[in-house]
């Protein structure tokens, strides 16, 4: 009967799926010259725009089937393809810019968003190859449950996808008024949006790059906590609530004290860029909300709470909005960083709330986070007392990492920091 259930709801969160991707992708073909006399300030043409619409459908199946092997536990199969998609976007976006290089932005623009439209297509037609031999193994259906499904379907859907539209259109305009709001601080475009660029397109992508552990980790815990929540074991629930919180913890601050002792090493290796440098160390101390949010928000969406998280989300994107077209005209670039900072903050609380309301789970604060934070400082002291010189070859400095994150380590172990849940108790996601 499971199996019965998971063909049906496949069908038509596929067919749900490639519905909502052909109306984004007529909405974008059809505003495109809008969003790029308007929006864009005539700086890029219409194609980019033509050329990302074309992706969304494919992005949007994708999405259903990888839901799918989440679901049913063999995300190594969406893991390979996601990876595979990667890589072949690299490769192309290379492939564009070397073989036909061009000063012109709409061009190059162009040439991102249609390798990001060819490793979209790929990626889907990878999945759903993939789905359709792990389909052998689920027997025929019942057209009699259909509708069943369907309700089933669009009582999570639907509200999800409401609060989704609300929380892009409210991002979309987050993200054109922090160019105009940097503008009306400096009077000066170009300036304005070069910092814009600093921060959400440099600064961003590198505290964001380790999340890439946090984030595969959050994907499991959905399926896992549905089945908790189904089961309503909530000793085992809150069990390994605490255990993901100390491993989410722990690493997130390592990640912090990396950051902040290999500064001007990272933004060189990476963009052979100096000028981040302070915008990473200033942001990199809210790492571990980012990261705990992504784990909190994971684990609420499997005791079937994603429309709170939506809400949560739909709030802070408000309130950022207000304090972006308030504050950033008089402060510029450090009063964005201070509403970035503030954001986080209020997000991670909510959501927190959230699952303690839920769960009631019971974490100690102190010993496995404010004592790893005293010790990555301890760590990070140490490590500029010994080495008190930038080297900027490769391996030398993940030489240099390596021997930060041992230190750090033997301190936690020195502290008996590492003491989990007891052998017996400890819980393994299978």
């Amino acid at each position: 009967m499971v199996e019965i259930g998971i063909k049906i709801a496949m069908k038509k969160c596929i067919l749900y799926s490639l519905s909502f991707g052909l109306i984004a992708c007529a909405f974008f073909i059809f505003f495109a010259p809008y969003l790029s006399s308007v929006l864009l300030h005539g700086k890029v043409t219409t194609m980019p725009i033509y050329v990302m619409a074309i992706s969304l459908p494919f992005n949007s199946l994708t999405t259903s089937l990888t839901g799918y092997f989440t679901g049913v536990r063999r995300v190594s199969k969406t893991s390979l393809s996601r990876s595979l998609s990667m890589i072949s976007q690299v490769i192309l976006t290379c492939f564009f810019l070397y073989v036909f290089p061009s000063s012109n932005l709409s061009v190059v623009c162009t040439y991102l968003m249609l390798a990001t439209t060819i490793s979209a297509t790929f990626e889907f037609i990878f999945t759903y190859i993939l789905y359709l031999i792990d389909r052998r193994k689920i027997t025929c259906v019942s057209s009699r449950l259909a509708n069943d499904y369907l309700k089933k379907i669009l009582r999570i859907a639907f509200p999800v996808a409401i609060t989704s539209y609300i929380r892009s259109g409210l991002s979309t305009l987050k993200q054109l008024l922090i160019p105009f709001s940097l503008e009306k601080h400096s009077s000066n475009c170009d300036k304005a949006l070069s910092q814009y660029g600093l921060i959400n397109g440099m600064t961003m992508p590198i505290l964001m790059f380790p999340c890439i552990i946090i984030t595969s980790c959050a994907n499991l815990l959905i399926p896992e906590f549905a089945r908790y929540n189904i089961k309503k074991d909530f000793k085992r629930m809150n069990q390994v609530i605490v255990f993901i919180f100390k491993f989410t913890a722990f690493f997130s601050i390592c990640v912090i004290g990396i950051f902040l002792t290999f500064t001007e090493e990272i933004c060189y290796l990476v963009y052979n860029n100096l000028e981040i440098s302070e915008f990473l160390m200033l942001l990199s101390p809210l790492v571990i909300l980012i990261y705990l949010d992504k784990i909190i928000d994971a684990m609420l969406r499997g005791l079937d709470k994603q429309v709170g998280v939506m809400f949560c989300n739909i709030f802070d994107l408000f309130m950022t909005i207000f304090l972006i077209y308030t504050i950033v005209p008089i402060y510029g670039i450090y009063g964005y960083i201070a509403i970035i900072a503030v954001s986080e903050i209020l997000n991670f609380t909510i959501s927190l709330i959230q699952l303690y309301k839920v769960t009631k789970f019971k974490f100690d604060y102190f010993s496995y986070i404010i004592v790893p934070c005293i010790l990555v400082l301890a760590t990070k002291f140490l490590f500029d007392a010994i080495d008190n010189y930038i080297e900027y070859d490769i391996g030398f400095v993940i030489f240099k990492i390596l021997i930060f994150i041992s230190i750090y380590l033997i301190l936690l172990l020195s502290f008996n920091i590492f003491k989990f849940v007891k052998k017996k108790r400890l819980i393994i996601l299978r």
